[in-house]
């Protein structure tokens, strides 16, 4: 009932293994899942790695660059009317699958994604923290699923990072939404353009599909050490809010509103914040993403 799917590109070997030996470990019976690897044209094929050979695992090779590919090409492989997709440095807690299944089986909802946690190679400093939503952890407060109400981009959204969605809205999305509609890429290589989870997550609210986060799923999320550097935030910044204009420009004229409500900030009160955090941030990491992010705002703004 469940089609699992790693989506990776040139992983690195150790964090996958953990990964994989997670979903291997699941406590729901295996009759009801299936796992596959979507290798995104990996320099050294997945297929390829020891461990994976050892243990069997299927991989499908999808050589488009681009996670949004990546996910096409799951969408067109799976044969289970449920997806969870797996970044390849997740490691699912024991239950995941079984909690997942029961969600569906119990609810009239189309997405949900749970809590993610970090794993830190590296202990971040104290500028760091309020920019942990940009690497994908997420730690909302319940004890059952919360449904999202809204159709402005909230933390009840779910994201990429451990996602569970009906087959049904992925393949709609894929052949028959995005053939007509502007394409919103995922990661591609080095390049950190993001939001093409929330770009589902639109489609789906747009087709009239419920969704939601569960703390009842949980994950942990392996962050290597260069992914908490004030260079690496910098350009997540810059890149996420490329990507907030893109999606914001998509379906804004579908929803009547800003999705994203940072496009509704007046300009005059953006520049000064902008001006303010520059003089701060000469020695103040904090002050400089804030300064790289509003300015990022500003110049989207006067796009249109």
């Amino acid at each position: 009932m469940i089609n699992v799917f790693i989506c990776t590109y040139n992983p690195i070997q150790d964090i996958l293994k953990r990964t994989v030996d997670a979903v291997l470990a699941q406590d729901l019976d295996q009759k009801l899942w299936d796992f596959t690897i979507i290798d995104n044209n990996s320099t050294t094929p997945v297929s390829e790695i020891d461990f994976v050979k050892a243990l069997n695992i299927n991989v499908v090779i999808e050589k488009t660059p681009g996670l949004t590919a990546a996910r096409k090409c799951a969408a067109i492989t799976a044969t289970q009317d449920i997806i969870v997709f797996v970044d390849d440095d997740n490691i699912l807690q024991k239950n995941y699958l079984t909690v997942m299944l029961d969600i569906f089986n119990n609810n009239d909802i189309g997405i949900v994604s749970g809590n993610v946690y970090p794993e830190y190679q590296q202990q971040p400093e104290e500028w760091f923290y309020p920019f942990e939503e940009m690497v994908a952890i997420r730690k909302v407060q319940s004890d059952k699923l919360v449904i999202n109400e809204k159709v402005v981009f909230n933390e009840i959204f779910p994201i990429g990072a451990g996602m569970g969605i009906r087959k049904k809205i992925l393949e709609d999305y894929f052949l028959l939404h995005l053939a007509a509609a502007e394409k919103i890429e995922g990661r591609k290589g080095n390049d950190l353009s993001s939001c093409e989870d929330l770009d589902i997550d639109f489609y789906a609210l747009s087709s009239g599909y419920k969704m939601g986060v569960s703390p009842l799923l949980q994950l942990t999320h392996i962050i290597p050490a260069n992914r908490v550097s004030v260079n690496y935030i910098s350009r997540l910044a810059a890149s996420c809010m490329k990507s907030n204009y893109q999606v914001n420009n998509k379906w804004r004229p579908v929803f009547n509103i800003n999705v994203f409500p940072v496009f509704d900030r007046p300009y005059f009160k953006l520049v000064l914040k902008m001006l303010y955090y520059k003089l701060l941030s000469a020695n103040n990491n904090y002050y400089k993403i804030e300064y790289i992010t509003l300015k990022n705002i500003i110049k989207y703004k006067l796009k249109g």
